[in-house]
């Protein structure tokens, strides 16, 4: 049985799109290039779309760079709080430093404004190979019921619909309602007898984020736990026959509520999709070129 051949990479697709638009012939019968400008313009989006993943790549590195410093400071603020002196009769004391980074939401959103951007663009290119489509945007092709004469690049669209609505939904949310919280990063110690040291992971919604307050009282009303993670702790100790005690183990963990997920997985995740995307739609535009 005959493998199927494997889809091109991103980068591999664009290039034989170019390949394709210089190969095409400039003639007032061709359904795109009935002039030299005509090609000028078409390659000008393809680049527009590929310059906003680019965007989008930049705002992952600044997280990445962003966790990473995070991590760093909280590691060595946990160390210096794990290394103080407490009270023989002390049992059990802790130390926590978390603050709210609303520098994260920032990057997200302008990551997801780039996709969506780039995705626009890539719309203008693949409508000036449907007939009947002037300029669309994204949500435009969305809507279109695939029809013989627009060609195979709609039924990617179609092919990947659940997708372009969930980062859609996602970004007009965050973009234009500004209602994803920011999330928390820092570290807690706990002593217990052990001591257990646990950096709090920077979490966003997986989905489309509902509706919050951002007000005085409700900032007064956090409790200790952050937003869109859940805790979990371990703590036991054995007694022995002259009546002392000792722990065996104590350890503290954070993760991911449901329906959260790390930013860094996000928008990963979200710029893997755009990739393969728009791979699929400049290999069904070379086609029909």
């Amino acid at each position: 049985m005959k493998k199927p051949s494997p889809q091109p990479t991103y980068h591999d697709a664009m290039e034989m799109l170019l390949q394709a638009i210089d190969a095409a012939l400039i003639s007032s019968d061709h359904p795109i290039f009935k002039k030299e400008d005509d090609k000028e313009f078409y390659e000008t989006q393809l680049m527009f779309s590929y310059r906003k993943q680019q965007a989008a790549q930049h705002h992952i590195d600044n997280v990445d760079t962003m966790l990473k410093t995070a991590k760093a400071d909280a590691v060595k603020r946990a160390k210096a709080a794990a290394a103080k002196k407490h009270p023989d009769n002390v049992v059990a004391s802790s130390a926590s430093v978390t603050w709210s980074s609303e520098a994260y939401i920032h990057e997200l959103s302008a990551f997801l404004a780039a996709i969506r951007s780039g995705l626009d663009f890539l719309a203008v290119a693949a409508g000036r190979s449907m007939k009947g489509m002037t300029n669309p945007s994204m949500h435009t092709l969305e809507g279109v019921e695939p029809k013989p004469h627009h060609g195979p690049a709609i039924h990617v669209v179609k092919a990947h619909a659940s997708w372009l609505k969930e980062l859609r939904e996602y970004r007009d949310e965050v973009v234009h309602r500004v209602v994803v919280q920011a999330p928390t990063s820092g570290w807690l110690v706990s002593k217990k007898g052990k001591t257990s040291t646990v950096i709090i992971p920077v979490v966003v919604p997986r989905t489309t984020p509902k509706r919050g307050y951002d007000t005085r009282r409700s900032r007064a009303l956090e409790t200790d736990l952050p937003v869109g993670l859940s805790r979990s702790e371990w703590h036991a100790s054995v007694g022995y026959d002259d009546g002392t005690t000792e722990v065996v183990e104590h350890k503290i963990r954070y993760e991911p509520a449901d329906g959260y997920i790390p930013i860094a997985k996000f928008m990963a995740r979200h710029n893997a999709e755009y990739r393969k995307f728009s791979a699929e739609m400049f290999a069904a535009i070379a086609t029909v070129l």
